[in-house]
């Protein structure tokens, strides 16, 4: 006779961790070569300590990197800003790359990001990618002494992570509800106000460059423009072809931050 393997519908909770689960890449040489030419400084907050690395001299340029990668990926980025005549700041944001961890909490990213806009007094621009863009985003506050923005393939929200994230795994709407309600209880009803770009948005009085890749299958272009529309000082630029992740490494795109950059000195 033989047995029978059932199997068992992921529990509330077990979604809940794999939702804020992250996949942790380790530095690749060239982060490691572009590393080696950094200072390493600590940041502490809330009693814990976040390394941060700094190179170049000139107007500060915060690089915040996405999901599911780490600094490395804004590197490219970093190089096109020292030549000219930048200085550039990059992390692990927690729970990627080198930095402990292993969930992306978003009340500890936050407080992180607000603890490296208070230690980058003469901070110029936070150019940020992917889910970097929603964690810079929902992170300002009106301290925050840069002068603009530069946001890349950023989602618009907490919500439509969930969604995504349903689409993924194949969740019907009792299990997604599930899921919204176990967010609810790890990090209240108003998680969905203040982990969103688009509100964010709407509060910011800096001016601000949103690009997206026209072939971004993730987050798709139209929610470029839903930033863009709520950000009231913001310009709107789409790299034809580019994707959700390639984006980063595109010479037309560091021209673009370049140019940006360059008319908010």
């Amino acid at each position: 006779m033989e047995d029978r393997i059932v199997s068992q519908a992921p529990s509330v909770d077990d979604l809940f961790e794999k939702f804020y689960a992250v996949v942790k890449l380790p530095h690749d040489p060239f982060a490691k070569a572009f590393l080696n030419r950094c200072q390493s400084h600590t940041l502490k907050v809330n009693g814990r300590f976040y390394k941060y690395f700094q190179s170049g001299k000139g107007p500060t340029v915060l690089l915040v990197h996405g999901l599911h990668t780490n600094l490395g990926s804004m590197v490219a980025i970093a190089e096109d800003l020292l030549a000219q005549g930048y200085r550039v700041v990059l992390f692990d944001v927690p729970a990627h790359g080198e930095a402990l961890g292993t969930a992306g909490d978003p009340t500890e990213i936050r407080a992180v990001l607000r603890g490296l806009y208070g230690r980058l007094t003469d901070l110029h621009a936070v150019v940020c990618h992917s889910m970097g863009g929603l964690w810079a985003l929902t992170a300002w506050h009106g301290e925050v002494g840069a002068r603009t923005v530069v946001s890349i393939s950023s989602p618009p929200s907490t919500m439509f992570l969930v969604e995504k994230f349903a689409e993924l795994e194949g969740l019907d709407s009792e299990r997604v509800q599930g899921l919204v309600e176990r967010i609810e209880d790890g990090f209240g009803e108003t998680v969905w106000s203040e982990y969103s770009a688009l509100e964010a948005a709407r509060t910011l009085d800096v001016p601000g460059l949103v690009i997206h890749g026209s072939a971004d299958d993730f987050v798709p272009p139209g929610h470029a423009e839903e930033l863009h529309a709520s950000w009231r000082r913001s310009e709107l630029e789409l790299v034809e072809g580019a994707g959700h992740f390639d984006i980063v490494e595109s010479p037309a795109v560091r021209k673009m931050i370049s140019a940006h950059l360059r008319n908010t000195e």
